[in-house]
């Protein structure tokens, strides 16, 4: 079976791009400095009527860590409602509880169940990933977390295989972890009859997509496509990541 891609667009002419490349999905945001926040509804209506790949919505206020106080969550209930009317097909967010004051002690749940549950409710089946919020959480907390975001109707996780790096081609190990984790048919927990789909980000380009599949044995991969410095997305990565994942790399003209 050919892996899900998945491209962060953030921008209109990014999600067109990425569609037209080939793309299973589109994940819509904006601003790719802060790492992305939730798009403009406008956009939104603008794409679906013009393309017809599915678009999930970020859900992100700010970009102040993955810690929202009562009036920034009430943005996030508002925005994903709204969103959700005008045609989103699934939503991105996550919500980390606060550290403590005393930074010796670790959280013992590190994922705020009770309002990613409650932002799980408002999509009202429409699927939600757990964004790379994860990647703050310590790999020896991976399995309550997990636990958590199961417990709270995730369907996916996007992660680049945790705090160490933001490159998932250097954490391939923990993603063939976190991979074997959750799947059903490696795995012996009956926790797992419904399992989380492991989605990998992070740097992921059309050169090193392969190595990472092979090695990660994940079935969804994520790339912002960014080929130059700007946030616009480039059809030819697109291409080059869905032929790489086909197992049939596009052929280059050689230079004379």
């Amino acid at each position: 079976m050919t892996p899900l891609l998945e491209i962060a667009c953030f921008n209109q002419e990014s999600a067109i791009n990425a569609a037209n490349g080939g793309a299973d999905r589109i994940e819509l945001c904006r601003d790719y400095a802060s790492g992305g926040l939730s798009p403009a509804a406008t956009t939104l209506m603008e794409l679906k009527s013009q393309i017809t790949v599915p678009i999930y919505v970020m859900i992100r206020p700010h970009s102040n860590g993955f810690c929202y106080d009562k009036e920034s969550f009430e943005i996030m209930k508002t925005t994903l409602s709204n969103m959700r009317n005008l045609g989103a097909d699934g939503f991105v967010f996550g919500i980390l509880n606060p550290l403590s004051g005393d930074s010796s002690k670790s959280l013992s749940s590190w994922i705020d169940v009770a309002r990613n549950k409650e932002l799980v409710k408002l999509a009202k089946g429409k699927p939600c990933t757990f964004h790379r919020a994860f990647d703050c959480i310590p790999e020896s907390h991976w399995d309550t977390a997990l636990d958590d975001l199961k417990g709270c109707g995730f369907a996916s996780v996007l992660t680049s295989g945790g705090p160490s790096s933001d490159r998932a081609i250097d954490c391939v190990d923990r993603l063939a972890d976190l991979t074997q984790r959750l799947d059903p048919l490696q795995s012996h927990s009956q926790k797992s009859c419904n399992p989380l789909q492991i989605i990998v980000g992070g740097a992921v380009r059309a050169n090193n997509v392969q190595v990472l599949r092979e090695t990660s044995h994940a079935q969804a991969f994520h790339s912002s496509a960014l080929i130059s410095s700007d946030e616009t997305v480039a059809t030819s990565e697109v291409e080059s990541l869905r032929a790489m994942l086909r197992g049939n790399p596009l052929q280059r003209k050689s230079t004379p």
